[in-house]
């Protein structure tokens, strides 16, 4: 049986940012997505992005602390959030994105 592949997507910018809106646009174009928000990436939340078909929404605990936003239940906050990016990107990658 085939491992599924994902594009893999780290988001570390802000909403209505024009490296934002390019990363978006790529993602509503790729297959199977896992995104990745950090940084300032996590106000992303509030605009719905969690939402989106075929997208796996992950965002670091840290930043989302940092900023006092909650995670809906549709986003995976992992305890070690670059560490499953990095075994996304070892193990299940098919391209990745870095905005």
């Amino acid at each position: 049986m085939k491992q599924e592949d994902w594009d893999v997507f780290l988001l570390t910018r802000p909403p209505l940012n024009s490296r934002s809106d390019l990363c978006l646009k790529l993602v509503s174009r790729a297959g199977n997505v896992r995104l990745y928000l950090s940084g300032d990436g996590v106000y992303h939340l509030l605009t719905g992005i969690d939402e989106l078909p075929r997208c796996k929404v992950y965002a670091c605990k840290e930043d989302l602390e940092a900023r006092a936003i909650t995670a809906g239940d549709n986003v995976t906050v992992p305890d070690d959030f670059y560490a499953a990016f990095i075994q996304d990107i070892m193990e299940h990658c098919r391209h990745k994105y870095t905005f």
